[in-house]
């Protein structure tokens, strides 16, 4: 198995054992992002900014992954800017790989799984953001309008004191 994402893939074996590596790079991926989910829910902050790095690390090395694998079908006469590439790629050596034809299925799966997942944390991210600034619009307008009295017994929105965030 090729343990260097960075190495040249050279023949279809060397395709199949860095489709397996990519798949599994994959299902760590769709993990952190179900751990992600749940940090969210949970609103532990501590653990979604350990996170935040580790999803960037697993980004970073999938982008590797796919770099090389397109570096391969490019010089085996395909276009990897074009969809669908790597099934063309996979019709012509099907017989030759039908283990890289499946683990390719999987990784397309848990790609899909992966943009599900990141939606939805997406849209907690976006309602917790929606949340904390209604929450800090509250606490800014109640500041605002502490009520003092004046020298004429009328209360008067106190404009003094410290605004919120201020030292």
């Amino acid at each position: 198995m090729l343990t260097d994402n960075r190495a040249i893939i050279a023949s279809p074996r060397d395709l199949s054992q860095s489709v397996d590596a990519e798949l599994s790079a994959f299902r760590d991926f769709v993990q952190v992002l179900h751990t992600e989910q749940e940090a969210l829910i949970q609103g532990d902050i501590d653990r979604l900014i350990e996170l935040a790095r580790l999803k960037s690390e697993k980004v970073l090395l999938l982008s590797q992954f796919a770099e090389r694998r397109n570096r391969y079908l490019a010089a085996n006469g395909r276009n990897p800017e074009q969809r669908g590439s790597m099934d063309k790629w996979l019709q012509q050596h099907g017989g030759e790989s039908p283990h890289t034809a499946e683990a390719w299925e999987q990784l397309l799966e848990q790609a899909k799984i992966a943009q599900q997942i990141n939606q939805v944390n997406g849209s907690l991210i976006e309602i917790k953001l929606r949340f904390n600034q209604q929450a800090l619009t509250l606490l800014q307008t109640a500041a605002n309008q502490t009520g003092i009295y004046g020298p004429d017994g009328q209360t008067h929105a106190s404009g003094l004191g410290r605004p919120l965030g201020k030292v």
